[in-house]
């Protein structure tokens, strides 16, 4: 209840500001002030970084630079706010990147959750790869910080900060208002957030340009001594991609677990665990089937999703970023898998 208690008194707080301001809060859209080099504004911006993950800035300059530099498509797919000190209202983009090559893609994501800052930085950190696979021609889909309030204040959520067993976290990648479920209606009538609402249709319109062949969305787990891979495409447990990344953990002596059950009691074969129905965008890009607008239809059906999970328990960030990093460093090997 405590973290209900806060998120209300929030709301009541801004409310309070933006009555007393006369309703004309100023707002400061991040991305487009750093895009307008108006530093002024962006240098008095400090976000969370008490485990040493880059700052929201340095992750934004880099998403800048595969679009200045390297001529990437960027849009912005939703914003979230945040109350300053000063009492303007700071809007964090979440933001799609994509090459001008389209077609049957590679698809990267990172950052749905706030308190796992490995996925992000990695990326900041190797934005060369993927500005390689753009010139090899190979489509790329880059959804590189999901959750940029999250990241911002270190919550899991957009609307509370740590996974609970009785306070429902509102996930960006939450989809099960477009997943069916065994009498093929929609598991959830609403989607979850209006977070989760734009990003899922945002999902979707790219699968449409960018059907997405293999998907590899970066996570950790604090509550995980040991990490393990989630294949939600097709082949499961027989995922070449899947067996290729267990391979690199046990190579580079990162801890995996290769058998036995996870903590949502799923089984882990050989550092993989497959056929998990979790109503993640996950999920979603591998459907074969979704409901769109009451109808069943044909969904993304990409041919391999890998989820890697990392522990975070007792490993600082740059051991993790190096694991996510090393992943990132086989990605056209991944890809060649199924080209």
């Amino acid at each position: 209840m405590r973290h209900i208690y806060i998120f209300l008194i929030s709301l009541l707080f801004i409310f309070c500001l933006y009555k007393q301001s006369g309703g004309t809060m100023e707002k400061i859209n991040l991305m487009k002030s750093l895009e307008d080099n108006e530093t002024d504004i962006t240098d008095s911006i400090t976000s969370y970084d008490q485990d040493g993950r880059k700052s929201i800035i340095e992750l934004y300059k880099v998403q800048l630079e595969l679009k200045n530099k390297y001529g990437w498509e960027m849009e912005e797919i939703f914003t979230e706010e945040i109350l300053l000190e000063n009492k303007q209202v700071l809007l964090l983009s979440a933001n799609c990147l994509k090459t001008l090559s389209k077609g049957p893609a590679l698809w990267v994501i990172s950052g749905i959750h706030g308190e796992e800052p490995a996925g992000p930085n990695a990326i900041t950190e190797n934005i060369e790869i993927f500005a390689k696979l753009d010139k090899k021609g190979i489509p790329v889909v880059l959804l590189p910080l999901c959750n940029p309030l999250g990241y911002y204040k270190n919550w899991r959520y957009p609307n509370t900060p740590e996974y609970s067993e009785t306070i429902p976290g509102h996930s960006v990648g939450d989809s099960e208002h477009l997943l069916p479920d065994k009498s093929e209606q929609a598991r959830s009538k609403v989607p979850s957030s209006t977070e989760s609402d734009a990003f899922t249709k945002k999902v979707l319109e790219l699968s449409n340009e960018y059907p997405p062949v293999i998907v590899l969305d970066f996570h950790e787990d604090n509550l995980l001594e040991k990490g393990y891979i989630y294949s939600q495409g097709p082949l499961g447990i027989e995922d070449p991609a899947a067996t290729k990344i267990v391979d690199l953990f046990l190579e580079n002596n990162f801890p995996i677990h290769l058998s036995g059950k996870t903590r949502f009691n799923e089984d882990i074969k050989g550092g993989i665990i497959s056929g998990v129905q979790d109503g993640s965008i996950d999920e979603l890009l591998s459907a074969k089937k979704i409901i769109l607008n009451g109808t069943l239809i044909e969904g993304p059906s990409a041919k391999s999703v890998i989820v890697i999970e990392t522990s975070s328990m007792n490993t600082v960030l740059s051991e993790r970023i190096k694991v996510h990093s090393k992943i990132m460093s086989i990605i056209e090997d991944l890809w060649d898998l199924y080209r």
